[in-house]
């Protein structure tokens, strides 16, 4: 008998469910307080958004860097100045900058 294999689109649409899942996973876990866990599912949801190419729409819900789950403020910074947001993992100590909306119009 044959393997089934799923098309482009199909497989695509259930990483993104997996990915979505997964950074469930990591926010329950994060809250409570395990966060060797959290940091694990985020890496193995980049690690499948990667593999089948799936949009990234929680950039800002981790650190890029140690792939903590950011939980303000336990083990996150943010600080809103000069039209930027300015988030510190408070693990590793990296620093993302997002420009606020009020910054991208004008």
């Amino acid at each position: 008998m044959s393997r089934r294999h799923l098309g482009k689109k199909d497989a695509r649409g259930l990483a993104g469910e997996r990915v979505a899942r997964l950074f469930s996973l990591a926010q329950e876990e994060a809250v409570r307080g395990n966060d060797e866990r959290a940091r694990k599912y985020v890496a193995l949801a980049l690690r499948m958004g990667e593999r089948h190419k799936v949009p990234a729409s929680n950039k800002r819900r981790y650190c890029p860097e140690c792939h903590s789950y950011f939980v303000p403020p336990r083990n996150v910074r943010v600080r809103v100045r000069k039209g930027m947001v300015a988030m510190t993992c408070l693990v590793c100590g990296k620093v993302q900058r997002f420009p606020t909306a009020h910054r991208i119009r004008g």
